[in-house]
């Protein structure tokens, strides 16, 4: 039996039509979790929930996939919005950081892409560094592009961890689109840094524990023909399935 990954999705609200808001999942995520043998589970926003609804979602999970998405509201970690900030729907805001914090006391597997990198650490009581054009490192690395195509650039891995067993070595290429980062001053708590670009931005983290979680600031989503970012996606997978047998 395949492994049930519950993967977050995207809340909208419809520009043509207002009073039809959206909730949608980039179909990355659900084919990379096919294509390494688990079963995919969209799971919308819900208009409310409170614990025993949270409980019931994950009760249906083996394994979880927090997605990419627009930005936390920086008011989560004691900050005012940025001119270049954009905001994720307030909806989605408060439900991702609750439910990655249920989710997180049950120890369910768990991998996150880009903004489910950054919502582990603000969930866990770390902050974002709003926009990272603002920060004079060196040397210059390019992580995001204007009109939101991909930036190609390489991680520096730290040998001996889950993430470097993965992908098997201690560079890899990624396409990222992101303009937050996590503040290496200020990171979630129990949160190791596992990769960092050339310029020192955090680009994975592991837990500190031995339990299954593993974020990365990238999209392995856009690079399934690349074996050692799908292998990131089977690695969830497998973790997921020791629930299952």
């Amino acid at each position: 039996m395949r492994p049930v990954i519950g993967i977050t999705s995207n809340f909208n609200l419809n520009d043509e039509n207002p009073q039809r808001p959206q909730s949608y999942l980039l179909a990355g995520y659900s084919d990379a979790v096919f294509a390494v043998g688990g079963l995919p589970y969209m799971i919308p926003v819900p208009p409310e929930w409170d614990d025993a609804l949270l409980d019931e979602i994950l009760a249906r999970c083996d394994g979880l996939m927090f997605t990419g998405g627009y930005d936390l509201d920086p008011r989560r970690f004691g900050q005012q919005p940025h001119a270049r900030t954009h905001l994720i729907h307030p909806r989605r805001d408060r439900f991702e950081l609750d439910f990655f914090r249920r989710a997180d006391e049950q120890k369910l597997p768990i991998f996150g892409s880009c903004l489910g990198h950054q919502v582990a650490h603000v969930a866990r009581g770390g902050r974002l560094i709003q926009h990272v054009d603002d920060l004079d490192l060196s040397p210059a690395v390019c992580h995001h592009h204007a009109n939101e195509e991909n930036a190609f650039h390489d991680v520096l891995i730290e040998p001996d961890t889950r993430l470097a067993q993965i992908v098997g070595g201690a560079r890899l290429e990624v396409s990222s689109r992101h303009h937050q980062i996590v503040d290496g001053e200020h990171p979630g708590t129990g949160l190791r840094t596992v990769a960092v670009s050339a310029d020192g931005v955090i680009e994975a983290s592991e837990d500190y524990d031995e339990r299954f979680l593993l974020t990365v600031q990238w999209h392995p989503e856009d690079l399934l023909d690349r074996a050692e970012h799908l292998d990131l996606f089977a690695a969830l997978v497998d973790e997921a399935a020791k629930k299952v047998m």
